[in-house]
């Protein structure tokens, strides 16, 4: 009798075991650029963008419409500075290319902006077809107020450059609710990546 129910328990632990969500995603390199589209359907808004970003030098840069709107966020001396350089319509002037600079303080530090989610908490949902792609599926559904937030991202896996193992490789972000990587308002929003390359990002890109 014992040993049926040590068999019992262990088989119960077992099934605990395999049956337990996987919970906390891939982590991101901390350098790599992304080429995507940003949409926002019920804008109506298609926003193609390409980011760079490297976290050991505190910059990075999102371009928007080709090189038609550039930001920069550089938080490698004191407490950094965000560029952004696109066309400005005033009652003397229309359509002109213009800079635009914004220091930051000791309260508001200038950080990289990244284009990718942490995935800290994320649990994984399974499988799904994306974009023509088999793909891993993660979820997280957050509450704030009486606003139910979920994101969703959509990920593969290839070998990585360094002979080492495979990397995650971005395929879909959907966010319903606050947008958690740009900070804009409860809306929803979805971001295809359409390359992901995690070489060194050569200095002339943040300059």
């Amino acid at each position: 009798m014992r040993g049926v129910v040590v068999a019992s328990l262990l088989a119960q632990a077992l099934i605990s075991v395999f049956a337990s969500p996987k919970v906390g995603g891939p982590v991101w390199s901390q350098t790599y650029s992304v080429k995507g589209i940003l949409h926002i359907p019920y804008a109506e808004i298609d926003e193609p963008f390409y980011a760079w970003f490297d976290a050991p030098s505190k910059q990075s840069r999102i371009d928007y419409y080709g090189d038609m709107v550039k930001t920069y966020q550089l938080g490698g001396h004191g407490y950094g500075t965000s560029i952004k350089i696109a066309p400005v319509t005033t009652e003397e002037e229309q359509n002109t290319r213009t800079c635009l600079q914004v220091n930051g303080t000791a309260d508001n530090k200038i950080l990289p902006q990244t284009v990718l989610p942490q995935l800290i908490n994320f649990e994984c949902i399974g499988q799904e077809t994306v974009n023509g792609l088999e793909t891993e599926k993660w979820g997280l559904t957050e509450t704030v107020g009486e606003k139910e937030n979920k994101y969703t991202m959509w990920i593969i896996y290839k070998d990585n450059p360094d002979g080492i193992g495979k990397i995650a490789v971005p395929v879909r972000y959907e966010m319903k609710g606050f947008n958690s990587l740009l900070g804009s308002h409860y809306d929803h929003y979805y971001l295809d990546y359409d390359s992901y390359n995690i070489d060194d990002i050569p200095e002339k890109i943040f300059q």
